[in-house]
């Protein structure tokens, strides 16, 4: 019983890092209606850039952090400016193909850029496994995870009290109305990809601190979107309890299926809860259904 309730634990650890990751995909997707299929990419660089701020300029952890922050920003601005919107008014399917070029593109270059960066990224203090309620558990993982609750409370504090978070929630019901309401509907879907920026850096730290970083942090990226489809598209609570259940259920699947079938089966586990919820509620466990008249 004790064994089931470390997994229990150490899974839903897990799944407060997976819920970040996934609120960098959420919060585009309620302003801008857009699909990121670089949310990998996007963590990705902001954990490379931070390594490159610790190591490569020597501003320590912070100055590294506030480095990919800007960095991350830039690119949001670059991305909103040059590109986002000239594609207003497009089609669904053109966005997702914009997001998967992007994608490729930064998976591209990011081995050219940070060539040579060393990608450690560290606690800021020692790695002694702590007692947690007789559970033996490792504290980055503990640090990690309160970090990433508290990053989640700080995004949906500035969605409900700011605003600019007042008129993000206007472009998740409607583009027009908000553009009726006097709302710049190009200059705030820049700021929504600017705060799945910031976003992407705190989980590529926090992922890079329990999992290691690298050109390889964008295969975090998959584990997002059977946990947005679990708990709902445009919903953030929604992707809280998503992650959880995946981040539990992979700790689930690694401690008792592998030893008997062989590894991997946490993948498997995963894309079976996807197609279920696909099938049982398409539109995922906090999210909208759509009602058109015909």
């Amino acid at each position: 019983m004790a064994f089931f309730a470390w997994v229990v634990v150490y899974g839903a650890l897990a799944g407060a890092i997976y819920a970040l990751i996934a609120l960098a995909f959420v919060v585009v997707y309620k302003s801008s209606h857009a699909i990121n299929f670089a949310v990998g990419e996007w963590v990705m660089f902001g954990a490379l850039l931070t390594a490159s701020g610790l190591h490569v300029l020597g501003l320590g952890l912070w100055g590294g952090i506030l480095f990919a922050s800007a960095g991350m920003v830039g690119l949001a601005w670059l991305f909103g400016r040059l590109v986002l919107q000239r594609m207003q008014g497009r089609s669904l399917m053109a966005l997702i193909m914009l997001t998967l070029g992007l994608g490729t593109l930064m998976r591209g270059v990011g081995p050219i850029i940070f060539k040579g960066t060393p990608n450690a990224i560290t606690l800021p203090f020692e790695r002694d496994y702590v007692d947690v309620l007789g559970l033996t558990l490792p504290p980055e993982r503990i640090f990690c995870a309160a970090v990433a609750g508290l990053c989640i409370a700080a995004v949906s504090w500035f969605y409900r009290r700011t605003r600019t978070g007042l008129a993000l929630r206007a472009l998740a019901e409607s583009h027009v109305v908000a553009m009726a309401s006097g709302i710049d509907v190009g200059r705030h879907i820049t700021i929504t990809w600017g705060l799945a920026g910031l976003v992407s850096v705190a989980a590529g730290v926090l992922w890079t601190m329990v999992s290691g970083g690298g050109i390889g942090t964008v295969l975090v990226g998959l584990k997002v979107f059977p946990i947005v489809i679990i708990g709902g598209l445009n919903s953030i609570p929604g992707c809280i309890v998503g992650a959880m259940v995946i981040g539990v259920a992979e700790s689930l699947a690694s401690a008792y299926l592998d030893p008997l079938v062989g590894s991997g089966t946490s993948i498997v586990v995963s894309s079976l809860l996807l197609i279920g919820m696909l099938w049982l509620r398409p539109q995922g466990l906090f999210g909208e259904r759509l009602v058109a008249r015909v």
